[in-house]
């Protein structure tokens, strides 16, 4: 398509009620967005709290080490019976076989030996090591790296949502001083409109419908200045609020503006960009990773587990001499029947992962049809832009015509009014149009997974100031 001019609306020039403020561009808007907004910093926030979940997976590798400290306390002493009748057998033998025999001894048949005082404390230190989980830690460790990814992701969405909402109320503010200063124009021009059938009355020139009609165009186009107003201050007071500006007014300095149809991709680019840079479907894709973490967890419950754990004495008072100084060792344990918990829960997490599978193909089929619309809203914008263009010409030939016409007494007022309304909704239409066509571009960049772009694409535009 062949280069046109692209008229940008920018009819702050004229006059008014309305007091425009500082001047802030997109991207110092959008500086401060991110700058200040809370949304950014709970995102952050939220990956953080992933980041160190996955640092805490990665601990489960390692072996755990407890020191452990005991006081024990029993009713009595713990004791043992012994038998003395073979000792006491034993040394009367001896005795009685002496070359000069002694008598025997009375020795006691038995005696009462302390195992345990009823009172100790013991201080060690424990080691437990899972040697063999059956997969488990190592499935810990994919969610958790998925569950960051996750989390990652979720920081560009939130980054692209908020830039989104900024950019509409932005936008949204820069279409309505548009249209203010136009409405400015309008009145203005009803205003000369109407001191021109006030004096041709009084000169007997023009009948008095005619000044009424006059002076009703002007009235309509008060109120609808006012309410124009009105809409910009609350939408004002929003994108003050979003970007945290302490100024009373604030005025959008960044254009509504058109790109022409060579200087944008084909339809086809946006879509093979979404396919690979899309955040939310890249976090399905990391769904996917996690759901299928859940399957080996799953899976693990049907896996002996192998344990390395020991255990070393530090101190003690009056433990129990029996007791070891030390105690190593294996432990290995297998679920041989929970009552197929274990088995339908692997059956649900298979289906679990199944199900993220579909979402996945569906989620793509979605996000390259809803660039499809954006780009389509996009071309159309385009389009009603440059007809918007090709009917102001003749819109202002005819009100030019209208106004020498009425002047020379050959025109209603009407006919003026008429004329003048058709010059500003040719114009309007054309603010409209940019404003749609801007929307529409913004929306599927980020769709695209492309938003930062966008200041890249603006400065496309081939920017003509003034439309009057």
């Amino acid at each position: 398509m062949k280069k046109v001019q692209i008229f940008l609306i920018l009819l702050l020039l004229a006059s008014g009620t309305y007091s425009f403020g500082a001047d802030i561009t997109f991207s110092q808007a959008l500086e401060s967005l991110y700058g200040t907004h809370e949304g950014i910093a709970q995102a952050e926030a939220d990956y953080k709290q992933k980041e160190y979940a996955k640092k805490a997976a990665l601990g489960l590798y390692s072996p755990q080490i407890y020191l452990n400290a005991a006081y024990t306390y029993f009713g009595n002493d713990l004791t043992m019976d012994v038998d003395l009748s073979p000792v006491s057998d034993t040394v009367n033998g001896i005795l009685s076989s002496l070359p000069i025999p002694l008598p025997p001894l009375n020795l006691p048949s038995s005696m009462e030996q302390v195992v345990q005082q009823d009172q100790f404390f013991s201080l060690n230190a424990a080691m437990i090591w899972p040697v063999f989980t059956g997969g488990k830690i190592y499935a810990a460790n994919k969610a958790a790296s998925a569950n960051l990814e996750i989390a990652r992701y979720g920081k560009t969405i939130r980054h692209d949502e908020l830039g989104i909402a900024m950019a509409e109320k932005y936008f949204t503010l820069r279409f309505i001083n548009d249209i203010i200063a136009l409405k400015q124009d309008v009145k203005n021009s009803m205003q000369e409109h109407y001191n021109k059938a006030l004096k041709m009355e009084k000169a007997g020139m023009l009948a008095k419908v005619e000044r009424l009609h006059a002076e009703m165009a002007l009235s309509d186009a008060e109120k609808s200045l006012d309410t124009s107003i009105r809409e910009a201050k609350l939408v004002e007071s929003a994108l003050k609020s979003m970007i945290s500006s302490n100024d009373n007014n604030i005025t959008p300095a960044t254009p509504l503006f058109i790109i022409n149809t060579e200087d944008i991709e084909a339809l086809m680019y946006f879509q093979d960009m979404a396919s690979t840079s899309n955040a939310k479907l890249k976090q399905v894709q990391s769904a996917k990773k996690l759901a299928h973490a859940g399957v080996i967890n799953s899976t693990s419950s049907f896996i002996p587990k192998i344990n390395a754990f020991g255990m070393v004495n530090i101190y003690d008072y009056q433990l129990s001499s029996l007791a070891p100084d030390y105690i190593v060792g294996l432990q290995m344990s297998l679920n041989l029947f929970d009552g197929l918990k274990n088995y339908h829960q692997l059956k649900m997490s298979k289906q679990s992962e199944e199900s993220t599978k579909l979402i996945a193909l569906r989620a793509e089929k979605d996000i390259r049809t809803l660039i499809e619309q954006q780009y389509i809203t996009m071309e159309n914008a385009r389009a009603d832009y440059e007809a918007s263009l090709k009917s102001l010409a003749f819109t202002e030939e005819y009100l030019r015509a209208r106004q020498k016409a009425f002047n020379q007494g050959m025109a209603t007022s009407l006919d003026v009014v008429d004329a003048e309304l058709a010059l500003s909704n040719s114009k309007m239409s054309a603010i409209k149009a940019a404003y749609k066509f801007d929307m529409a571009l913004i929306n599927m960049l980020s769709t695209a997974g492309m938003f930062d772009s966008f200041e890249s694409y603006r400065a496309k535009a081939f920017v003509e100031p003034g439309l009057k």
